[in-house]
């Protein structure tokens, strides 16, 4: 995301510099109006082509972030409403050379390059098209997905705090290193009211679904400790995983990693402590 916002300020700023040094050679060469036209019309198809690629993604993250993980990124969604932005400006604002360029200039290169930045815009939207599919495709397998953001926006909602990309455990986590494939060992010792809320967990039959490489599912343990941990039931949903229990992962549909079922609801994303202590005082709430 900062790559591409750094090319479209690039190319935004290149007129500004390019003029300046046409500008010192303008009055004695009448000959640099075309070339410099030419130049012009190029960077801005290099614009509007970069800014249609970050909108057009952003469509389809978006879309991918709500229908397909049922989650909600406010990052994301804000970096999604600035890319449209920039490229509803561009397109709006004449990125494409205008009749009236071409009737000043060369009018056969200008015309060129105006389908030249159709295509290129239409490349775009196709490149971002084929990321797209393959980041869906790849979020159908639960082995694939992982929540990036350590803690919830909201824990009144399932689909609340979770993110659309994975990412592994980090190599500072510690590592079991008896048996392949399991997740690294809880270091922490459970407090007082993680031991209450890890009781009130078990009478609700809750479960943690996470993955072994899963680096937010070994900070959500350490949040809650050892002892803790030791009364909640933890389901690998890796396939490669110690123990593995893939099919009831999918059975349940599980979102993501990790993904708490508290009263046979799924709660994706890492939580606090008493983030869960909300979401267990509302299910027994409902229960009374």
């Amino acid at each position: 995301g900062m790559v591409a916002y750094a090319a479209v300020l690039a190319l935004a700023a290149f007129p500004l510099i390019d003029g300046g040094n046409d500008n010192n050679n303008n009055n004695n060469d009448n000959d640099n109006t075309v070339p410099t036209i030419i130049t012009d019309a190029q960077n801005r198809i290099f614009l509007l082509a970069t800014t249609t690629l970050m909108a057009s993604f952003s469509v389809y993250l978006v879309s991918l972030i709500l229908g397909v993980l049922h989650a909600t990124c406010a990052f994301c969604f804000a970096s999604a409403g600035c890319s449209i932005a920039l490229a509803t400006l561009t397109w709006a604002g004449g990125a494409l050379p205008s009749s009236d360029e071409i009737a000043a200039g060369d009018a056969t290169a200008l015309v060129e390059w105006r389908k030249k930045g159709v295509a290129l815009s239409a490349s775009s939207v196709g490149a971002a098209t084929a990321v797209a599919l393959g980041l869906f495709l790849g979020a159908d397998d639960p082995d694939n997905r992982d929540f990036s953001f350590p803690s919830s926006s909201s824990s009144s909602s399932s689909s609340s705090g979770s993110t659309l990309l994975a990412s592994a455990a980090s190599s500072s986590h510690p590592k079991n290193n008896n048996v392949k494939n399991t997740p690294p060992p809880i270091t922490t010792t459970s407090t007082p009211q993680a031991l209450s809320l890890a009781a009130d967990l078990s009478s609700l039959d809750s479960k943690m679904y996470g993955a072994f490489w899963c680096s937010h599912c070994y900070d959500q343990k350490q949040s809650l400790g050892s002892e803790a941990m030791r009364a909640i039931p933890y389901v690998e949903c890796d396939r490669d995983g110690y123990r593995t229990q893939r099919d009831l992962c999918r059975a349940k549909d599980v979102p993501g990693y990790p993904t708490w079922e508290i009263g046979g609801e799924l709660f994706p994303g890492e939580r606090s402590v008493d983030e869960l202590r909300e979401i267990v005082d509302g299910v027994l709430a409902k229960r009374k």
